[in-house]
């Protein structure tokens, strides 16, 4: 899949809900070509500037050139096209962490991995919210995105149980419990900077490298026991 990660990347750290209306921005005219891939890209630059709740397949038509009709030919209503949007995020994210994961060329590091999940999530607030927003998982979970965003954990895990082989981690470790207990903490942390109820992009990171102490702390005690 193609994803148009040079838009995303250069948007600011600081990107929030544009409090203009989303019909002042200057509409991308499309021609020809892949339609469903045009969406979900100018989806993602549009779900940035106005949130996502505001965003609409009404919206979404007019930025992209064509009539709300044409967008039912890939979704047929709104929740169809956050679940495309949702499981675009996943693939930045996954392509964002791996990127940098291997530029370090470094040994798997906890601290480093839950470090690059706090940034990608304060960073990228409405992705994170196409990512794990409560309206992207009420009801039946059977979507390729919901396929995706477990995917995308189980990789996680998965990383976890190559550093335990590899003699990083204790043999009487959990790689999965380890994986959710941590998952969990980082979760809300970043809920609680991207809904504004504490922190700042310093704090979180401390709190963030704390955590990982903790969690270390209690592996090695567990392993001595």
């Amino acid at each position: 899949m193609v994803l148009r990660l040079g838009v995303l990347q250069g948007m600011s750290s600081t990107t929030t809900r544009n409090s203009s209306s989303a019909d002042d921005k200057p509409r991308n005219r499309y021609h020809h070509g892949d339609l469903r891939r045009s969406l979900i890209d100018t989806g993602l630059v549009l779900v940035q500037e106005v949130g996502v709740e505001a965003i609409s397949l009404r919206v979404l038509a007019e930025r992209v050139g064509v009539s709300t009709p044409a967008l039912y030919h890939h979704f047929k209503n709104k929740q169809q096209l956050l679940f495309a949007l949702g499981e675009a995020s996943v693939d930045i994210f996954q392509i964002q962490l791996n990127q940098e994961l291997i530029r370090e060329k470094s040994d798997f590091s906890i601290e480093r991995f839950v470090l690059l999940y706090v940034r990608f999530a304060i960073e990228n607030p409405e992705l994170y919210e196409l990512m794990f927003g409560r309206q992207m998982w009420i009801g039946e979970q059977q979507s390729d995105f919901h396929r995706k965003a477990k995917q995308s954990f189980r990789i996680s895990a998965e990383r976890l149980l190559v550093a335990q082989q590899a003699g990083q981690l204790p043999s009487s470790v959990n790689p999965l419990r380890l994986a959710q207990v941590a998952w969990a903490t980082l979760h809300g942390l970043c809920r609680m900077y991207n809904d504004g109820l504490a922190f700042t992009p310093e704090t979180i990171e401390e709190i963030a490298k704390y955590a990982c102490q903790l969690m270390q702390q209690a592996v090695l005690a567990e392993a001595a026991s």
